[in-house]
């Protein structure tokens, strides 16, 4: 979901107005060759030469440039792009490139933040199967013992017995396996750079909190489809547009990797699961059960899930980041970290030239996301 401040209205530039440096066309050729094109087409050019204008720089690039570090580390893995377009960008806006100590130590809080998140949800998942595993055994005497020849059951109670044992088998599984990928996650993780362990939204993100870019702030919020990343440029005077794009780390994933484009519109809010409701209390006292009646087939309990949660949970966590003049007269950057939870309440962390610690923050708002999505919360 790509989300700019006001898509296709006159916050963006006018189509045709990016132009090529050697032949001053316009790059998209937006007022040529599109009188049969879509709707959907000329929209997205539109927005693509918005994301290419000065005024969307350097986000816009990034996501639409085909120079863009995710599209040029792809073709040539062996560099590591993304710390070179960010040294640029910090001596661009008159700082220093990032120490090679500094990237080192936010590599080893980065390895180190991955190993504890793989090893709790391993944990969390194995618990959860040895948690079923007494129930399924239960169950298990219990088919057999309806199978027996010397007792009569309903048929329909054996095969939703058989159905519930196949539903128990198949959670099993898919545990193992997202076990066993938080696992290669974590081995591969384990190898790359700082800047390449962030997914990349948060290495846009990080930008902003690194201090190499100026002028921006970021929301890390949860969604229907996990963690949505809304990236603003700063008011400078009242008359000021406040342009913003936003993407899901999905969306970004599927756009470079797959050469999907970004997708219009905002995502929905989570949904949260929560307790199933007790029972009705019968109207009539005089209802009674007939023991002698035949046995039914006990209803499914379906997944309860809400838009509203049912104790506070994390809603987002808005990051800025302004340049200082230390005692020592070094420049440092000051982060400002807000974590809201969806009953209003809300924690503010500040971080001066910590990278570690900025990066330590993003990703346990990125777990607690990722729980609610695997129901591990």
């Amino acid at each position: 979901m790509a989300s700019p401040s006001s898509p296709g209205q006159p916050s963006g530039p006018d189509p045709g107005s990016v132009r090529c440096d050697n032949c001053k066309k316009s790059i998209l050729g937006s007022s040529q060759g599109t009188d049969n094109a879509t709707f959907t087409e000329r929209l997205r050019k539109i927005k693509t030469e918005w994301c290419l204008s000065p005024r969307m720089w350097p986000i816009g690039y990034i996501i639409e440039s085909p120079y863009s570090p995710f599209w040029i580390e792809q073709l040539l893995p062996a560099r590591d792009w993304r710390n070179a377009f960010e040294d640029l960008l910090a001596l661009a806006s008159g700082g220093e490139m990032i120490s090679p100590e500094s990237r080192k130590k936010e590599k080893a809080v980065g390895a180190s933040l991955t190993w504890d998140r793989a090893s709790k949800c391993i944990e969390k998942l194995n618990n959860l199967n040895a948690r079923d595993a007494s129930q399924y055994k239960h169950v298990q005497t219990t088919f057999n013992a309806a199978k027996s020849p010397g007792l009569q059951m309903d048929p329909s109670l054996i095969s939703w017995m058989e159905r519930k044992m196949s539903e128990a088998r198949e959670m099993v599984q898919h545990r193992v396996a997202v076990a066993e990928a938080f696992k290669n996650w974590e081995a591969t993780r384990r190898e790359l750079s700082a800047s390449r362990q962030k997914a990349r939204g948060q290495w846009m993100a990080s930008l902003i909190t690194s201090g190499a870019l100026g002028g921006w702030n970021s929301t890390l919020k949860d969604s229907e489809h996990g963690d949505l990343i809304v990236l603003r440029k700063e008011v400078v005077t009242p008359e000021d547009d406040q342009d913003s794009i936003g993407f899901t780390e999905r969306e970004l994933r599927e756009h470079f990797e797959d050469g999907k484009p970004l997708e219009d519109g905002v995502p929905g809010p989570p949904l949260y699961r929560v307790s199933h409701r007790p029972p009705v209390a019968p109207v009539d006292d005089h209802q009674f059960v007939d023991e002698n009646s035949a046995p039914q087939t006990p209803p499914d309990e379906p997944v309860v899930m809400s838009r509203v949660p049912e104790r506070p949970c994390f809603w987002g966590q808005e990051t800025t980041a302004e340049r200082i003049t230390l005692p020592d007269q070094k420049t440092a950057t000051r982060v400002v970290m807000k974590n809201y939870l969806t009953d209003g309440g809300f924690e503010e962390k500040v971080m001066i030239q910590e990278p570690g610690k900025v990066l330590q923050e993003v990703e346990k708002a990125k777990a607690l996301i990722e729980d609610r999505m695997f129901g591990l919360d």
